[in-house]
């Protein structure tokens, strides 16, 4: 009896220590450790003075504590991004986002849409980085952007929060021009 339970207790840490090895349930190597908290089917709000400013939606949120405190959005996301009045001023998707609670960084990849329609830009990109702290957006990955005067590629951009400024590094494209020009 005794040593079918020393083996047993054998075998289970064994397992403890293999199932501790690879992947986070958020999908992120490297970074192993569970999440506090998990979220499905998140609908988040964020408002200030009682006026909306931002809704997020994301099919699962996963939240951890610690000296690596961050979000993650392993199935993406969808963020919508509204004017004082409620109007929409943008829109954002990604198909994976993590947000590091610590150093104010939020983390984008795979696929981004951002949708300006203020002044009627789309950007296209595979990766960014939001430091809130900077108050810029950035990426050194190809991006392209849709406006109405053209569409233009570059190898990255540089921004401000509101994508009213964007700079693209490398720019290459092809402008619109009305014939009366």
């Amino acid at each position: 009896m005794k040593i079918n339970l020393l083996i047993i207790i054998g075998l289970s840490s064994l397992l403890l220590f293999i199932s501790c090895q690879g992947e986070s349930p958020s999908g992120e190597k490297g970074k192993i450790g569970k999440p506090t908290q998990i979220v499905k089917f998140a609908d988040i709000l964020r408002s200030q003075n009682g006026k909306v400013e931002v809704q997020i939606k994301a099919p699962i949120v996963y939240n951890y504590d610690g000296d690596s405190a961050r979000m993650a959005f392993p199935k993406g996301l969808k963020v919508w991004f509204y004017n004082k009045d409620l109007s929409l001023k943008s829109t954002l998707i990604a198909k994976y986002a993590i947000t590091y609670n610590n150093s104010n960084k939020v983390f984008l990849k795979d696929s981004i849409e951002i949708v300006n329609y203020n002044n009627k830009d789309t950007i296209y990109c595979k990766e960014l980085i939001w430091d809130k702290n900077l108050k810029t957006i950035t990426s050194d990955k190809e991006v392209r952007r849709q406006s109405l005067s053209g569409i233009a590629y570059g190898d990255g951009f540089q921004s401000n929060e509101q994508m009213d400024s964007v700079r693209i590094k490398n720019l290459r494209g092809t402008q619109y021009v009305s014939e009366d020009e």
